[in-house]
């Protein structure tokens, strides 16, 4: 028979279940320690000496600071092979400005690279990557401003 004054209490929920802060902060007191042995054990047996660039001063990257990152790492976002996409047709219309002036592919050409510009300023993540349309009259002072840094 059954004694129902007793209850069965439901185990505890994960939310429900309190952690010990004081051997939580023993364990990463003993975590920080190891780490802080094994560094200085790297250094008495001069590893830092060992590192590329030791004793060299510190280059600190000039310019876009994301590019620098991006370029340190390989990595080339979709905006950034677009922006490299665009310089390579804005440098193909100048040259086929210098031939001919009313070249008939020229407005084609430039509509492409103002599509392609609409397109990289929806991808890119800042403001201040942003591109100005081109046009025949601009173009050549667009892409200094942009390319020939």
């Amino acid at each position: 028979m059954k004694d129902e004054s007793f209850e069965a209490k439901p185990a505890p929920l994960p939310r429900d279940v309190h952690e010990d802060r004081d051997v939580a902060d023993s364990h990463e007191r003993e975590k920080q320690g190891w780490a802080e042995e094994a560094y200085q054990q790297f250094v008495s047996k001069g590893g830092l000496e060992q590192l590329p660039g030791f004793g060299k001063p510190l280059q600190v990257p000039t310019g876009d600071i994301l590019d620098t990152v991006l370029r340190n790492a390989n990595v080339k976002p979709p905006w950034i092979m677009l922006r490299t996409e665009i310089g390579t047709l804005m440098a193909l219309c100048i040259k086929l400005m210098d031939k001919t002036i009313a070249a008939p592919e020229l407005d084609l050409m430039l509509s492409d690279i103002n599509k392609q510009i609409v397109e990289l300023n929806s991808l890119a993540p800042s403001r201040t990557l942003h591109r100005h349309l081109v046009s025949r009259d601009n173009i050549r002072e667009q892409y200094e401003r942009w390319y020939d840094r």
